[in-house]
């Protein structure tokens, strides 16, 4: 039997006395699309603070590819084959689209720093094979007409999208969206799910996400775990979960 990609075990982590995860478990298995949802405060975001390591858990585990990824500090997850995307973008304002992709290809530099200083030809190649998979990203997201713009002037739906490819520049073999259609139009939206399934599809990449859109969870989504008050209260396909009485009653608050 293949033992899936991802496995969290038990997890669980408090602030301040509040429980904001409490023993969650799930695992997702290579090349599925696995949402995670639930109302605001759920405690989705702090499970994927946990996986990508900026929290501590108090309790629980958590095995990626096999590897224990408590035993690994924060900016090593990464290089292990996760990358992710936040809820609020995190770019690089004053820098263009292509240069905001390239600092994506930062784990995959092997020069030292002498021979970048010097331009070895060894560096040479590595930029020109960072480049050539950077060009890669903006043909597949469709970002030529944007590629030397500056970030700040960009409209809010293709800045989601350029954070998207920076993920994609790092070559990850599991992706963590934070609710990737947010402030997005439904034609936005409608390409958005398209993307998510040849992210999986045609790179080969496994996409764990959280995500309050229903249609486009229902529409990409292999499988769907509901949280509420940082617990587990539902895992199956998407129509059953939207169906489930838990999380009816999560969702309208009976």
């Amino acid at each position: 039997m293949v033992s899936p990609l991802l496995e969290v075990d038990r997890l669980s982590i408090a602030f301040g006395g509040i429980r904001a995860v409490a023993e969650v478990s799930f695992s997702v298995d290579e090349g599925e699309i696995y949402a995670i949802i639930g109302p605001n405060g759920a405690g989705k975001t702090t499970v994927f603070n946990l996986i990508s390591r900026l929290y501590d858990p108090d309790g629980g585990a958590i095995s990626f590819a096999g590897q224990d990824l408590l035993a690994l500090p924060g900016h090593r997850i990464p290089a292990a084959g996760i990358a992710r995307t936040f809820q609020n973008i995190k770019l690089f304002d004053n820098a263009s689209v292509l240069d905001n992709l390239m600092m994506g290809r930062y784990l995959h530099h092997r020069a030292n720093l002498a021979q970048q200083v010097f331009f070895t030809p060894f560096t040479r190649r590595e930029k020109l094979a960072d480049r050539a998979r950077v060009e890669e990203v903006i043909d597949f997201l469709e970002l030529q007409r944007h590629r030397d713009k500056l970030v700040d002037g960009l409209p809010y739906g293709v800045k989601k999208v350029v954070e998207l490819g920076r993920a994609l520049a790092l070559e990850p073999r599991l992706l963590l969206l934070d609710e990737p259609a947010s402030g997005l139009s439904p034609e936005e939206t409608d390409d958005l799910v398209f993307w998510i399934e040849d992210i999986r599809d045609e790179l080969g990449v496994t996409v764990l996400m959280i995500e309050h859109d229903m249609k486009l969870v229902a529409a990409v989504s292999d499988r769907v775990l509901a949280m509420n008050s940082g617990e587990v209260i539902a895992e199956d396909a998407p129509g059953a979960i939207q169906a489930h009485p838990d999380v009816v009653a999560a969702y309208l608050g009976a």
